[in-house]
Formats: structure tokens, sequence, C-alpha cells
């Protein structure tokens, strides 16, 4: 019988929490698109601005009834928006965020970035 033996967090851990990824955009527009799918084993993502325009992140549901409500946020609606400043802002979030997360910027169609996920 073979057995695992591995410190905790260490790149042999076996579990679902196993690693981590990144995602690289660069046709981030004004309209909202999905930057993350949902991910139960989502711990934590940092998003990184390389560009010249800031983006803005925000959840793809809210709570503001007691329920999940589809976010539709724009240039002109920022409510649940998260900034995150151009030319090399950056901003992690951790905690509750499997959910599916979106993106858009201020103007523009290319703009750039990069997210990291850790599901540890």
């Amino acid at each position: 019988m073979s057995q695992i033996t591995t410190g905790l967090g260490s790149s042999r851990t076996v579990s679902s929490a196993s690693g981590g990824y990144t995602f690289a955009f660069n046709n981030i527009s004004t309209s909202p698109q999905q930057v993350l799918p949902q991910n139960p084993q989502r711990q934590s993502f940092t998003v990184h601005n390389p560009g010249s325009v800031d983006i803005f992140l925000a959840p793809a549901t809210v709570q503001n009834t007691g329920s999940d409500v589809a976010l539709t946020p724009s240039p002109s609606a920022l409510g649940g928006c998260y900034r995150v400043y151009a030319n090399g802002g950056e901003k992690t979030f951790s905690g509750e965020v499997q959910k599916p997360w979106q993106a858009f910027a201020l103007s523009g169609s290319t703009n750039p970035l990069t997210i990291s996920v850790s599901n540890v």
C-alpha cells in the first residue's frame, strides 16, 4: 500500500484546491464581459491592469434584494464595481469569490487584463 506524504500548501498537495492559473485578456471593452467563471474551489484572485485605461471588475450577481440579481454595470452605472487603475494597478479579492466575475473598461476595446487565481 502506498502513502502520499507532503506538506500543506506544497506543490505536491493532492486536493481539488491545489494549484492556480492565469487568465490573459487583450480585448476588454466598455461592454461587460465575463472574465472568471464560477469556481467553488477559488479562494482568491489578483487582477493586474498593465494597460493605459482604468478597468472595472464586478461580480456577475449582487444581493440587493436578498437573493442573487444580475448586475449590469457600465461606465455610467458603477455601483457594485471595483476600479483597477491603469498602468500597473492591482487588486486582490479573497473570501467569497467563487461566483462569476465580469470586467469592462472606461474606453476602447483592446485593453489588456491579467487575472491570477488561487484555489489554495
